[in-house]
């Protein structure tokens, strides 16, 4: 049988291929034509990606005889419950399906899909999004037997399946329409650039501006994670691919291991908060508040500097504390000279920043100009150097592309189920008034409590789906508390991204624990110190909007700016205990308050916290220089 089966393989692998090209080719095709409409963009979508994940499973090298048969039988079912979708029931019954009741045929198919979505996810993912999806679906089952706080009528198998699987408020809602509109649009575009040779221009030019600092790889690791986010928007991914460079160089400079993992850590998560081009969660955060993403990455761009610019100075401080001295300046290449070599891997990101911010094109739009742009120069650049027209390249693309596309499509597909449910029953509307009622109208607390609600949530989950299902339960309590829908949902976005550096559940410093061959939980713990910019700054924003620049006016915008750069300033102090010089715990307790002051939202406190941070630089710049002179 074993023997049988080798044949399948080869064709296995054609098949992909083809796949793949397909559903490259079909996203392109429907961002420029309107003859699809947009349930069947959706099912398409959905179906073709979750086809291919059984294909690449069949295709394992290591998958046994009954594995290939088992996920062989799994993908015909896939295809056939996509064409009963699409065709059997006709799509223009989908949306009114879960309005007038559905057949015993609907629901059984409407079942096998969530099952589907479930098992996909757990194989795709890990268990923990399938667990939190079967927990809400059990919620709307055990409505009337919970406690009276979160208690509801509840709903029978029949209605759930017809709200979840048959309409556009459950599987196919706002999560997977984000996912079809722009996402794999946006992987397209990182998987060209990357393989077209960016990756390894962004790290060529980190390090050729920072090498020659104090500290430089760790400041490289910094600048090449924040330059990589541009291009694939994952924490994980950003970790693997810098991470293999950059872990080993700050090790071998003087950097313990678990702060080497944790530095790459951090530095690739923030990948996913800064413009041009975020993590997907971006995109469905446009899609489901309805902000285009040209003005939602104006927003994001002060916090997102901050961040990396907290990050930055924390690995500098930490290179002084340890004595470790800038390499020599003739080991490194001269910035301007990696400039030249690749100053035309910018004109991809030129292009898309002048479509989304200059014409104001949508961000569908935007990405299909960038990816012409890279394609031309690819192509361009290969005919010229190597006499060739790139094929494999683009074969290499529409697979790595595809393949990246099903985490992100599953994802949103099981946040589907769970906003299905939150929808449903109201649980979001009671979560919001737990929140104010417990909060009694404080913004604080309840800033608190949707921090902590967002980062559970977020465990161990893909950064789309952390956000979406914090935006859906959490994000209208701030909303209906004061808070822009802007600032409400940049609040959650952060948090969501954050968990990958939180705690039990740190995904991405976890990656860069094995790396760097460090214990997991002291990189975490670590990653979470360094990274505490990231949970600093939507206080700041929520209190002192001009953060966000969005309808603030320019004094309101240096306020802002100052005091956040006060308080990340004054943090990184005090977490790294050198500035120049050594401090003691006295001093770093002073940066501590200095940094609470700038964070509450009282105009005394800001007076009080931004004179101390003021006096305390200049008193640091002070005793570094009689050091110096006396050395």
């Amino acid at each position: 049988m074993e023997t049988r089966l080798n044949p399948i393989k080869p064709a296995l692998k054609i098949m992909i291929l083809i796949m793949s090209i397909f559903i490259c080719a079909f996203h392109l095709f429907i961002t420029l034509s309107i003859s699809v409409s947009v349930m069947q963009q959706r099912v398409i979508h959905l179906f073709s990606l979750m086809a291919l994940w059984y294909f690449y499973k069949a295709a394992k090298d290591d998958a046994r005889t009954w594995n290939i048969v088992l996920d062989l039988v799994l993908c015909l079912a896939v295809i056939a419950l996509g064409i009963y979708f699409i065709v059997g029931t006709g799509m223009e019954q989908l949306m009114e399906k879960g309005i007038w009741g559905i057949s015993l045929a609907d629901t059984i198919c409407g079942v096998i899909l969530i099952v589907l979505i479930l098992e996909v996810s757990r194989e795709s993912i890990g268990l923990a999004l399938p667990i939190i999806a079967i927990v809400f679906l059990v919620y709307a089952l055990a409505g009337p037997y919970l406690p009276n706080l979160i208690a509801h009528r509840g709903y029978d198998l029949e209605y759930i399946t017809s709200y979840v699987a048959w309409t556009g408020e459950g599987i196919f809602g706002t999560p997977i329409g984000a996912s079809v509109s722009f996402v794999v649009l946006y992987i397209i575009f990182g998987e060209l650039l990357d393989k077209f040779g960016a990756g390894k221009f962004f790290i060529d030019i980190s390090y050729a501006l920072t090498g020659r600092m104090r500290g430089g790889p760790a400041e490289a690791s910094v600048l090449s994670s924040a330059l990589m986010g541009s291009i694939n928007g994952s924490a994980v991914a950003n970790v693997v691919t810098t991470g293999t460079f950059t872990i080993p160089l700050m090790k071998k400079v003087g950097y313990r291991k678990e702060y080497a993992g944790a530095v790459e850590a951090v530095a690739s998560t923030g990948g996913q908060i800064l413009p041009p081009v975020m993590g997907a969660a971006a995109f469905v955060m446009a899609d489901m508040t309805g902000i285009p993403y040209s003005t939602i990455i104006i927003a994001a761009l002060i916090p997102g500097i901050l961040y990396y610019v907290s990050l930055g100075l924390a690995v500098y401080f930490e290179a002084g504390r340890l004595g470790i001295q800038p390499e020599s300046s003739d080991k490194i290449m001269k910035a301007s000279k990696a400039l030249k070599e690749g100053w035309f891997h910018l004109i991809p990101l030129a292009v898309l920043l002048i479509c989304l911010l200059g014409f104001g094109f949508s961000a569908s739009y935007s990405a299909i100009f960038a990816i012409i742009a890279v394609l031309l120069i690819g192509i361009f650049r290969t005919v010229k150097n190597e006499h060739r027209f790139p094929w494999a390249e683009l074969r290499d693309v529409s697979l790595h592309a595809a393949k990246s596309s099903i985490a992100v499509a599953i994802a949103c597909a099981s946040a589907g189920i769970v906003i299905g449910i939150v929808s449903m029953t109201g649980l979001g509307v009671r979560f919001t008034q737990i929140v104010i009622e417990v909060a009694n109208g404080r913004m604080l607390p309840m800033l608190i409590m949707t921090m902590v609600a967002c980062i559970i949530l977020g465990m161990g989950l893909p950064s789309t789906a952390a956000y979406v299902i914090a935006a859906t339960v959490c994000a209208p309590a701030l909303i209906q508390g004061g808070v822009s829908t802007m600032a409400a949902n940049l609040f959650v976005f952060y948090f969501a991204i954050i968990s990958f550096i939180t705690p039990p559940v740190a995904l991405a410093a976890y990656a860069a624990a094995g790396l760097a061959e460090a214990d997991a939980m002291r990189t975490g713990l670590k990653a979470f110190m360094l990274g505490i910019a990231g949970f600093i700054i939507p206080f700041l924003f929520i209190y002192y909007p001009g953060l966000i620049i969005v309808d603030s006016t320019f004094p309101e915008v240096l306020v802002a700016l100052f005091v956040a750069i006060c308080a990340v300033v004054m943090m990184a102090l005090f977490f790294e205990g050198w500035c120049g010089t050594r401090m003691n715990w006295p001093l770093r307790a002073v940066c501590f308050i200095a940094a609470v002051m700038m964070i509450l939202p009282y105009s005394l406190c800001d007076i009080i916290g931004g004179t101390i941070s003021v006096a305390m630089v200049i008193y640091l710049l002070v005793k570094y220089r009689k050091t110096k002179q006396r050395s």
